[in-house]
């Protein structure tokens, strides 16, 4: 195995997100660029130089069929991965990554294969009552705890005030990380789209003040990147506004611009 270099990790995401892409346009499933990718887009007509990451996002029911979908595949190269398909998988969203790749990461199981990759995420409705949106927020704290590696929780300026973090890690490696997604996506499917004007990435972040509305996410353009052409919100302005604020086509500064280099992500030849 060898270490990717950035330029590489971007190419096969790239060839990942042109492999769903396809799937979505065959099965009429509405999906679309998001986050730093969308903003990519708009921005760079690709990556921002400075992230390596791929985002895509899609209505719930969209996501639904999605994974299903997935789920026949049987492709040479790329694999989806989600907490249904293996237990141990830490996350409430699911990715699809290059069989060939293998990540390092502060998660604990062995038997989780966090590769090269495109995170695929679910938008839920808004959730109104706060005791929900809280209890979600927990989930997900005690999602990371069972699943996480000491490493995973540490804070390097925190010293001596990193204890209780390893003692709450050690007795939740005894609960089960698909409970806590299983959880946490049950809840999230008790406020469903149609009966929300807003939308939020609940599963991520329960807490987020609802800006998105839900006919936005069927409403679709294509915009460029990297010489291909991707979905898109056809209301990116407002969801790039609500992920970055008004500024968002000004540039970082320069002692921004980097990409962490502490994880290696390698490729087996």
């Amino acid at each position: 195995m060898r270490v990717l270099e950035v330029k590489e990790i971007m190419d096969i995401e790239l060839d990942i997100l042109k492999y769903i892409h396809d799937i979505c346009e065959k099965n009429n499933i509405t999906y679309f660029i998001d986050f730093g990718t969308l903003l990519g887009a708009v921005r760079h007509k690709g990556f921002i130089p400075w992230d390596d990451d791929m985002d895509i996002s899609l209505a719930r029911d969209q996501y639904d069929k999605l994974h299903e979908v997935l789920l026949k595949e049987d492709h040479p190269r790329f694999k989806m991965i989600s907490y249904k398909t293996n237990r141990n998988y830490p996350f409430p969203y699911f990715r699809v990554y290059d069989k060939r790749t293998f990540r390092e990461s502060h998660i604990r199981y062995n038997d989780v294969q966090l590769g090269t990759c495109v995170d695929v995420f679910a938008y839920d409705g808004n959730i109104p009552n706060e005791k929900d949106r809280n209890i979600i927020n927990m989930y997900n704290k005690k999602r990371k705890l069972s699943s996480y590696k000491y490493s995973g929780i540490k804070n390097k300026n925190h010293g001596l005030k990193n204890i209780p973090r390893y003692i709450a890690t050690f007795l939740y490696r005894f609960t089960s990380t698909f409970d806590w997604n299983y959880k946490i996506e049950k809840l999230a499917k008790k406020y469903p789209l149609y009966e929300s004007e807003y939308a939020v990435l609940t599963t991520y972040d329960a807490k987020v003040k609802p800006f998105i509305k839900t006919e936005w996410l069927y409403e679709t353009i294509d915009l460029e990147f990297c010489g291909c052409f991707f979905k898109a919100p056809k209301c990116w302005h407002e969801f790039l506004v609500n992920s970055y604020g008004e500024d968002y086509m000004e540039f970082p500064p320069e002692s921004e611009r980097t990409i962490p280099n502490e994880i290696k992500t390698y490729i087996e030849e």
